[in-house]
């Protein structure tokens, strides 16, 4: 018997309802029967009957209902006495862009809300940060791309634009001036992100609908750090596609030329990624639900 199983039990409880048990425990609904399966094979005995209409506990569900509660009441006694019942940690990860250019509004926003929560903040890739995520290394993360991880729910939170970043040079700006093509641009020395990065899937993806491939770039360095490309691109590397949100500040002094995708009508959405086994702790639920509400969902 898992703790996991007992709060998937009451919450069913709670809220009457297997699906609306998993939307706040973010769980999936099959999982959710599972966990109160399991509790029901271990038991020996049913406790709730489920019709196409309505949900019944049996006389044994509602005596185990009562145990279930005062378990779960106890075990977050415990924590609070050896917490000292002040502290809430979450533990996030991020990729370089969430984490450079989202998460320090979101987390100073939140700390305003609930300024008891301490923050464990943990950046990476995005393949790293999905993987965190599935150990259960961390609550969640936010990363620029999904994966095909069966376990993981995805929930896309804001959008993020691609756009070719250059050095603001005599050279580049009479390519701005004569506002050059892609294929025009892509001629020029190239930097490219690590296999990893969530902005380097999206270049790749976006390389693929524009029928370039990368055999045809002359690609002068891979990077992993984002900052080592602007800088290389600021000394005339190379040019290179980054987010928008990371060359803002650059663009808006005249130090970086920006050469925007916009007419490919190319964006990527940036998400919100937990392990869908794992029920997320009440003050991680209510950052993501911060979240969401803080960037137009998409």
């Amino acid at each position: 018997m898992e703790f996991k199983q007992l709060e998937a039990f009451v919450a069913a409880v709670d809220y009457n309802s297997f699906s609306e048990a998993a939307k706040h425990l973010y769980l999936t609904q099959p999982t959710i029967s599972a966990h109160i399966s399991t509790l029901e094979k271990e038991l020996n005995s049913k406790l709730i009957i489920r019709t196409t209409k309505k949900m019944e506990l049996t006389f044994r569900g509602q005596q185990f209902y009562e145990c279930a509660v005062n378990i779960l009441n106890m075990r977050n006694n415990i924590i609070h006495e050896f917490t000292g019942g002040i502290q809430k940690i979450i533990s996030l990860g991020a990729s370089t862009i969430p984490s450079t250019y989202i998460l320090p509004d979101i987390l100073g926003s939140f700390s305003k809300e609930v300024p008891e929560v301490i923050f464990n903040i943990w950046q990476s890739d995005s393949k790293k940060v999905i993987d965190k995520v599935l150990d259960g290394t961390i609550d969640f993360g936010l990363t620029g791309t999904t994966s095909n991880e069966e376990n993981c729910i995805f929930i896309p939170f804001c959008k993020d634009e691609l756009t070719i970043a250059a050095p603001a040079n005599a050279h580049f700006k009479k390519l701005q001036t004569e506002q050059a093509d892609l294929e025009t641009l892509l001629k020029e020395p190239v930097i490219l992100r690590e296999n990893g990065s969530g902005t380097q899937k999206e270049i790749d993806r976006f390389l693929s609908d524009n029928q370039i491939n990368l055999s045809r770039l002359q690609i002068v360095a891979r990077m992993n750090d984002l900052e080592s490309i602007k800088h290389s691109v600021l000394n005339g590397l190379g040019i290179s596609i980054l987010s928008t949100r990371s060359i803002q500040d650059l663009a808006a002094a005249g130090k970086l030329l920006e050469f925007p995708l916009k007419d490919t009508g190319h964006s990527r959405n940036l998400y919100i990624v937990y392990n869908k086994h794992r029920i997320l702790k009440p003050h991680v639920a209510q950052l993501i639900h911060f979240i969401q509400k803080q960037y137009e969902t998409v």
